[in-house]
């Protein structure tokens, strides 16, 4: 063998015109698929490459590169053996040498015991080629197609976390480089269960508090399953167990009748479960039966109604007039009534377009012209227990501009302003950003905890606040945040989600909502749409913001957004009639409202101010 692979490489020996203008140099002794580098001279620095062989005469080269950088590279086979590194110039050999590629060595090192699904480390040594990773493979056997795994690349410490298989048994975790199995160590997976507590009965739409124990592993949810059967899409909404607070979480469930279970899900697995029954909501509407054009007027609602459902007003052709989402703790909606005289009819509808009741409405002349009223303030009456907190989108789409500026900078501008002019100083204050620190994330940062607002710190942080490409949008996660972020306050609450695009973290946002009121607290949720172009992403806004006991503004450039945003935390105020009662509430600095003629107080926060209302006319005061 020896004279053999001596004849060979004598065969592929350069002529001596040759031997003097090219050259290499390099290792001759390489593991299997290292990166070798390659030394070279050239008298013509084009038409150059260089190869691996086999010794074998006539066998085609197992690896190629051309020279285009001093050193350059070249990968060693998988196979061991003896090899020759030939430098072509215009396919004539013109320099070689031998190389002997031998086995790759690692080392690897696990846990000898996880539960299916859970994540463990993985630490491990080795060549680290390209491309090398980690995984899973039968015990003894061959690697396992699709389950966790890493590339060794991407973790300079040597270490990362790999998530077990779904079913128990016998496993290797196994470092490959390419199909080359370097080095195993022996884990024992282990079945695992989860118990479920959820209500045995809940109406159609309605919201649920589920308490769970489980292994919590990384992409662990709870949802909606068939009785005894598997997790399936469309019966509830779910979340993931890592955004969970405690041990609970609220699922909103559809408006499909039956008998479903609640599920944990872990690793695609259903590992506990709990049965639930949806039953038919039921929901009455009681009107005024008869209200003058244009005047505002209450609806009252009893029954299992829903974040989402909505009463509107409709004629006969089927046009709808103004409608209003209801706030499940609220049992009056307040409409405003068409200026076209006629018979209409009040409508209770569900999300998914259940008619729940409706009510007749015949709108009526005024006996005198109405008029109208404005209620203004400098600053929102806001003081040291009450809290605001804004959420502000910073995700890949802020980057986009209107009008040459970027949607992030126009949102710092305003929120600028907003803790300059607008929120007075000391109020209770929190900043919570996402999409800024971490692309194709669902990250999101407390960067201001509850605390006095200090305009000017406040402000530095805003300026250091830049939008990420890429980043996401976890709307639902970051409310989920709020119950802990407020807990300290103890006044009013007002919270501020300055979005421009929907969510694509799968979170829940109207659960989220939902289980902030259930908390008790005097909380307002207001959302505020940048640059929505989606009517139907609006209306889910709205439905949210009413949820929780607040309002949806909508802007599309800076002038609207700086408005928005100064409603958002504007005081919201009740006007009452000569009886003593509400006929109508807002926000300061808010559209005008129509009223019959009359003295009236209008209450707002620890102010009160008295106005008359002179028909055709507008009046405007002020409750600072």
């Amino acid at each position: 063998m020896r004279a053999f692979i001596t004849f060979l490489i004598l065969v592929l020996l350069p002529s001596a015109g040759f031997a003097q203008d090219y050259a290499i140099e390099a290792t001759q002794e390489a593991h299997i698929r290292q990166s070798i580098e390659v030394s070279w001279t050239a008298a013509d620095e084009t038409g150059n490459m260089i190869e691996i062989r086999p010794l074998e005469e006539g066998a085609r080269r197992v690896a190629y590169s051309y020279l285009q950088t001093n050193p350059e590279y070249i990968e060693a086979p998988e196979q061991p053996g003896v090899y020759l590194l030939v430098f072509t110039h215009g396919g004539d050999v013109v320099a070689s040498q031998p190389l002997s590629v031998v086995m790759a060595e690692a080392t690897i090192a696990a846990p000898e015991a996880a539960g299916a699904g859970e994540s463990i480390e993985v630490s491990w040594t080795g060549p680290i080629s390209r491309s090398d990773f980690i995984a899973w493979a039968e015990r003894g056997g061959d690697h396992i197609r699709g389950s966790s795994y890493g590339y060794v690349g991407n973790s300079p410490g040597g270490s990362r976390s790999l998530r077990a298989p779904a079913d128990a048994g016998e496993y290797d975790v196994v470092y490959i480089t390419g199909s080359t199995i370097l080095a195993r160590a022996p884990v024992t997976v282990g079945s695992i269960s989860a118990t479920v507590t959820a209500p045995a009965t809940i109406h159609a739409g309605g919201n649920i508090n589920v308490t769970f124990e489980g292994p919590e592993n990384s992409g662990d949810l709870i949802t909606f399953g068939d009785r005894d059967g598997d997790s399936r899409a469309g019966i509830g909404s779910y979340t993931y167990v890592g955004n969970a607070t405690g041990n609970g979480v609220t699922l909103r469930v559809g408006e499909t009748l039956g008998e479903f279970d609640v599920v944990y899900v872990s690793n695609g697995r259903v590992i506990g479960r709990s049965p639930i029954d949806i039953v038919e909501a039921s929901v009455a509407i009681d009107g005024p039966g008869e209200v003058h054009a244009r005047f505002i007027f209450n609806v009252a609602w009893e029954g299992a109604g829903n974040g989402g459902d909505m009463v509107f007003i409709s004629d006969a052709d089927g046009n709808r007039f103004d409608y209003s989402y209801i706030d499940p703790q609220s049992p009056t909606v307040e409409l405003i009534a068409p200026e076209n005289i006629g018979d209409y009819t009040l409508v209770y509808r569900t999300p998914g377009g259940a008619i729940m009741d409706t009510e007749p409405l015949s709108v009526t002349p005024a006996p005198n012209p109405p008029g109208e009223l404005i209620v203004t303030q400098n600053r929102a009456a806001l003081g040291a227990g009450d809290a605001v907190e804004i959420i502000l989108d910073a995700s890949g789409s802020m980057l986009q501009r209107i009008g040459g500026d970027r949607r992030i900078e126009i949102a710092k501008t305003t929120l600028t302003a907003l803790v300059n002019e607008t929120i007075p100083e000391g109020t209770g204050f929190a900043l919570r950003v996402f999409g800024h620190r971490e692309a194709d994330s669902c990250r999101t940062d407390l960067e201001i905890p509850l605390g006095p607002l200090n305009a000017a710190e406040v402000t530095a942080t805003i300026a250091d606040v830049n939008a990420m490409n890429l980043a996401r949008t976890p709307i639902g996660a970051s409310i989920a945040h709020v119950r802990s972020d407020l807990a300290a306050a103890t006044g009013q609450r007002v919270l501020v989600v300055l979005t421009d695009g929907e969510e694509t973290c799968d979170g829940d946002a109207a659960s989220e909502i939902a289980a902030l009121r259930a908390l008790g607290w005097d909380i307002r949720v207001n959302i505020v749409g940048f640059a929505i172009d989606d009517a139907e992403l609006e209306q889910t806004f709205e439905s949210w913001a009413a949820a929780g006991n607040g309002s949806y503004f909508s802007a599309v450039d800076a002038e609207g957004l700086a408005d928005a945003m100064t409603r958002a935390v504007a005081t919201r105020f009740e006007v009452i009639n000569g009886d003593g009662e509400m006929v109508a509430s807002g926000l300061t600095g808010g559209d005008p409202i129509t009223l019959p003629t009359g003295d009236y107080r209008i209450v707002g926060g620890d102010a009160e101010v008295n106005a008359t209302i002179i028909s055709e006319e507008v009046t405007t005061v002020g409750l600072d």
